[in-house]
C-alpha cells in the first residue's frame, strides 16, 4: 500500500495534516508503518487538550476545537 505524506512533519517519518472538516490525517513515512488513521475533531481535540500544560478538561477541549475550525466567513 502506498501512503501519500502530506501536511506536517512532527518527527521520525510522523506527518500530520488537517482536512477539511477538522478530522487530523496521521501517517508514518517510516519502514515499521504504512498505517494511516484520521481522527474527527473532537478526537483530536481530546488530544490536543490532554498534552496542554492545563491536560483535558471541558474547556481546555472547547478551546482546542475552536482552535482547528476554519474561521466564518
Amino acid at each position: 500500500m502506498a501512503v501519500t505524506h502530506d501536511g506536517f512533519h512532527a518527527k521520525d517519518g510522523w506527518y500530520f495534516e488537517r482536512q477539511g472538516d477538522g478530522s487530523v490525517k496521521i501517517s508514518a513515512a517510516v519502514d515499521r508503518s504504512t498505517e494511516v488513521i484520521t481522527l474527527d475533531p473532537s478526537s483530536w481535540a481530546s488530544v490536543v487538550a490532554s498534552m496542554s500544560a492545563e491536560g483535558e478538561k471541558a474547556q481546555s477541549c472547547q478551546r482546542a476545537l475552536a482552535a482547528q475550525l476554519p474561521p466564518e466567513s
